[in-house]
């Protein structure tokens, strides 16, 4: 009976280490998943961040982009204005000699009309 008592005593400390170490294991298991759950989120984060930063940048590009169209149309378009101020210039200038040429020549007609008139009478 003594080896029974002994073996009895032995199984008892054998089934109350394990429990201390389903214990401990079940406390490391909860902080492993503390720790994959917590790195999980840093991963995804660190994904998320280098996406927006992509996306970001990609946003700059193209606000740099347009602004350099604009630019460029509005210079095209201020070109334009100068071209047709300078075509209006231009047609101002034809038409006043036009008006000067027309008015020498209808100058001339009266007085030719004049001459006509008096050799008439």
């Amino acid at each position: 009976m003594a080896r029974n008592d002994k073996s009895l005593k032995s199984k008892s400390k054998v089934t109350a280490k394990p429990s201390k170490i389903q214990k401990s294991t079940s406390s490391n298991n909860s902080k492993l998943k503390s720790k994959t759950n917590q790195s999980i989120p840093k991963s995804k984060s660190k994904s998320n961040k280098i996406k927006l930063d992509k996306l970001n940048s990609d946003l700059d590009e193209f606000n740099e982009i347009t602004n350099l169209l604009n630019a460029q149309s509005k210079v095209k378009s201020n070109k334009d204005n100068l071209k047709s101020l300078k075509n209006i210039r231009d047609d101002y200038n034809k038409d006043e000699e036009n008006k000067l040429k027309n008015k020498k020549a209808n100058d001339e007609m009266n007085k030719q009309l004049e001459v006509l008139k008096e050799v008439g009478l």
